[in-house]
């Protein structure tokens, strides 16, 4: 089962697009793997992306915001599939 953040990750976005097979190891290692140890997951999991604790790095709680705009992005774009098939 894979992380339900991958598609969404700023870690690799920003921090990897340099670096494609540290990535690749990486994702395969934790996103398709044991994704619950990843701190971004857990912060995302924890808090939901909202009021992140106060000891993360700036960078982090930046990439927490990302993530979770972009599951809402994800999730508003498969409700609005969803009402074109009822249609």
């Amino acid at each position: 089962m894979a992380c339900e953040l991958v598609e969404c990750c700023q870690f690799f976005k920003d921090n990897m697009k340099d670096l494609p097979k540290a990535a690749e190891y990486i994702q395969n290692k934790l996103c398709f793997g044991d994704y619950q140890s990843c701190n971004r997951y857990q912060i995302y999991k924890e808090n939901s992306g909202e009021n992140a604790p106060f000891e993360l790095c700036s960078d982090d709680q930046d990439a927490v915001r990302k993530v979770k705009q972009c599951m809402l992005k994800k999730q508003h774009c498969q409700e609005g599939a969803a009402e074109k098939k009822e249609e």
